[in-house]
């Protein structure tokens, strides 16, 4: 491995070392480059402060910018990334180590270091191996030293970047997004790497927030609290007590001496007189201010760790996430708590009844204005959530799947012209470790319901689960959870899916058989693609009709997304030409600015579903879905057919043989032929295979009209000169190598009633594909619905 940082001081040496440093280095600076962006350099930060004797940076000595002693060392060049192993390797020079370890708060990271003691030709060492896998942001190291009975800490602090991403543009711009739709999601109680925490107007009791804040002011809050306890506030109060006459003392109130020598001359000799004494009373508002904050902090601390120490290993069974080392430390947090609540003169103070006006004690008072202050921040945490408190955030993995999900919110809502009907947030839940969480995305916080003016409506799911047993849409064999799920339902009800996953990972390796450039262009992995064909393949639609149950494919297309880097505005996508064949493909996706935008899936989006404008109709768009290549591949010896009774409507050619016409006139004709330019661009290039008849325009004496169709035996592809006369009524033809759909055709179907034509049509402005069964009911031509046209951008 090769060595990275060499930090050595009289009691200890650490060596950081990592492999394959030059190809993630070589990443990021392209990424940087392609950007326009700074390389800013990377801190490594040390506390408390140390006096190194030397230090090296990747084979070369570190210049002292500043007088000794250090807390940070400058790196100009970064190297700690994500998906990366780097060793830590401590060795103790100072005599007396009897141990060593890392307080982290995750237990795989304590548990990835090894103490070894010192032997007789070895001085003692803390070695472990860390993968920072998709943790981005701040990585600390907390490492406790026992010497000699005493014990001594000191932090590690160093940041690790994201190769795909600009850590401090990129991710602070998905967070803003996740934020407005899923407040406070982002939050993870403990992970390998911390940020800081972004302000939010959002408030709600979320108790991973509050332990990040009570963390932050512990301190201050813990010394304030000890000076109120060796000095606590008092005040003067009076107390009523009841004496009797021969126990009264000094000079007595006029009334109460007049009562007296009343009640003597009344020979009333037990009775009792009240008097008012003043003494000091620590019995205060303020005072039962600061008993409600102790008792308030140490319940919510109390509550944290029972469920923590609960979750963490059930049943001894499950993997225990977080380590004794972060569970003892809230208990040690609890403490000062206790010692207060045990302090003699708060057993004399009352229960806090509220504030009926501002105390100068509680603001300005040494200590009280401190736990004051410290309240106010832990009470409304959320909103003056400090810059410099950190906390726990989820994986940028995780951030960036949540991210696109919302993003096609956005794309359906802003560019595809719908509108959200309900958003079921509320249904966000904390699980064990105060981390909120999506459950259940075909139902749950993770669902959105959108409507459109011309009738379509959509659903966008996150993590939608399909097992065997799942009820519209099952999974057979092994149970499947795609990331995120478009369902879109037309006015008839048919519905048509589209599965998108994120991979927040690039290509970085060719296999034995591709050719991508992979060092200019950003690819996704081939795993990715292959699980979108998993997902199309294994979900299966199940159909309960009356009397039978019938099976369907729903998913008419699975694509992964990824931090890929284009100018999508001039870049064509690299997956655009197998997502036309077979509607499996990827979409790079980043946070964009204005320069460069998602656009390519925008495009997509905007090809399959419209913008809403009434110039498309409902039955138009889904037709053309119907059109698309990829859903046009059938099983071998098979076809795929969506209207059982489609008709093509046609003039015939002019200059034909009479005996060809004569064919159409009397309804023995048993060949048409068309050019395939003319079909495809009009209809496309599937369509002719799902023809079941043909119907002809006739001229008969001063009108045009449809009274019989043909039915269609069999539709081939063939070139122009292969066609005979006798198949296309005309012996010589100009176009011999053009392709053309010829159709042999069978019986004559004659309709119930004629159909009366426009005269001023030509064969192309004739050419129309209509359903049998509204021809039977149709009087004249404009009656008749179309269907199938080109797709909708065209």
């Amino acid at each position: 491995m090769q060595a990275l940082i060499c930090i050595e001081t009289p009691e200890w040496e650490l060596t950081i070392s990592s492999q394959h440093l030059e190809a993630r280095q070589n990443t990021y600076f392209n990424m940087l480059s392609l950007r326009g962006a700074e390389l800013l350099p990377s801190l490594l930060q040390i506390k408390p402060e140390i006096s190194p004797e030397k230090i090296t940076l990747c084979g070369q000595n570190y210049e002292f910018i500043d007088e000794l002693p250090v807390s940070e060392v400058i790196i100009p060049k970064p190297i700690f990334f994500e998906n990366a192993f780097y060793q830590f390797e401590w060795i103790f020079l100072q005599k007396g180590v009897e141990q060593a370890f890392i307080t982290h708060p995750l237990k795989g990271v304590s548990d990835a270091f090894r103490f070894t003691p010192k032997r007789k030709h070895s001085a003692a060492s803390l070695i472990g191996t860390i993968n920072t896998s998709n943790d981005i942001g701040q990585l600390t190291l907390p490492l406790t030293l026992q010497i000699e009975g005493n014990i001594k800490q000191f932090k590690l602090t160093l940041e690790v970047l994201p190769t795909k991403m600009q850590l401090h543009k990129d991710l602070p711009s998905m967070y803003r997004c996740i934020d407005q739709a899923f407040p406070l999601w982002r939050f993870s109680l403990a992970e390998k790497t911390e940020q800081n925490a972004a302000k939010s107007q959002n408030r709600g009791n979320f108790p991973l927030l509050w332990l990040a804040q009570f963390k932050m002011l512990r301190e201050a809050f813990e010394l304030g609290l000890k000076i109120i306890a060796n000095s606590p506030h008092n005040r003067l109060q009076n107390k009523n007590f009841n004496t009797k006459a021969d126990r009264l003392k000094g000079r007595l109130p006029n009334r109460l001496a007049e009562q007296v020598r009343e009640d003597i001359v009344n020979k009333i000799y037990d009775g009792r007189y009240q008097q008012k004494k003043k003494h000091l009373s620590v019995d205060t508002p303020e005072n039962r201010y600061i008993k409600m904050v102790v008792i308030q902090c140490k319940h919510q601390l109390e509550q944290i760790l029972k469920q923590l120490e609960l979750y963490n290993n059930k049943n001894n069974k499950t993997y225990s996430r977080l380590s004794e080392h972060f569970l003892n430390e809230l208990k040690t947090w609890q403490q000062p708590l206790l010692q207060m609540e045990r302090q003699s003169f708060l057993k004399e103070v009352g229960n806090f009844n509220g504030q009926q006006r501002e105390s100068l004690v509680l603001q300005q008072k040494t200590g009280y204005s401190t736990v004051y202050k410290t309240w106010q921040e832990l009470k409304y945490y959320l909103d003056v959530l400090s810059k410099h408190s950190t906390v726990s955030m989820k994986s940028v993995a995780e951030t960036y799947e949540v991210w696109c999900f919302l993003e096609i919110r956005k794309i359906l809502i802003n560019v595809l012209g719908f509108q959200e009907k309900a958003q079921l947030k509320s249904k966000l839940k904390l699980n064990d470790y105060f981390e909120l969480q999506l459950e259940d995305g075909l139902t749950g916080a993770g669902a959105f319901e959108f409507g459109r003016l011309d009738g379509l409506n959509a659903r966008l799911a996150h993590e939608p689960v399909f097992r065997r047993t799942s009820k519209y849409i099952r999974s057979f064999g092994v149970t499947q959870k795609p990331d995120i799920l478009l369902e879109v339902t037309f006015p008839d009800g048919k519905k048509c899916i589209w599965l998108f996953d994120a991979k927040y990972r690039i290509k970085s390796k060719n296999n034995r058989y591709d050719t991508d450039d992979i060092d200019c262009n950003d690819y996704v992995p081939d795993d990715a693609i292959n699980q979108m064909h998993r997902y199309r393949d294994a979900l299966i639609r199940i159909d309960n009709q009356s009397d039978f149950e019938s099976k369907s494919r729903p998913v008419f297309g699975a694509f992964a997304l990824y931090p890929g880097f284009y100018n999508q505005e001039k870049a064509d996508n690299p997956y655009q030409t197998v997502i036309n064949e077979v509607g499996i493909g990827a979409f790079a996706m980043l946070p964009s600015t204005d320069e460069y935008k998602n656009v390519w899936l925008e495009n997509f989006l905007l090809q399959q579903l419209g913008a809403g404008s009434f110039s498309y109709s409902t039955d138009f768009i889904r037709d053309a879905l119907y059109v698309n290549e990829p859903a046009r591949i059938p099983y071998s010896d098979m076809k795929q057919v969506l209207h059982h009774d489609l008709v093509l409507i046609s003039k015939l050619g002019e200059e034909r043989d009479q005996t060809y016409y004569d064919g159409f006139n009397n309804g023995t004709a048993k060949w048409f032929h068309i050019p395939v330019s003319v079909f495809d661009a009009k209809f496309g290039k599937h369509i002719a295979q799902e023809l079941s008849y043909l119907a002809i325009i006739e001229s008969n004496a001063s009108s045009l009209e449809i009274t019989k169709v043909y039915r269609i035996k069999k539709a081939t592809q063939k070139q122009r000169d292969e066609i005979s006369a006798q198949q296309s009524g005309i012996d010589v033809s100009q176009v011999g190598e053009d392709l053309y759909w010829l159709l042999e055709l069978s019986e004559v179907v004659t309709l119930c009633q004629a159909i009366q034509c426009d005269h001023s049509s030509g064969f192309r402005q004739s050419l129309k594909l209509a359903k049998l069964g509204e021809m039977q009911e149709a009087t004249i031509f404009s009656e008749i619905s179309p269907v199938y046209e080109r797709s909708v951008c065209e």
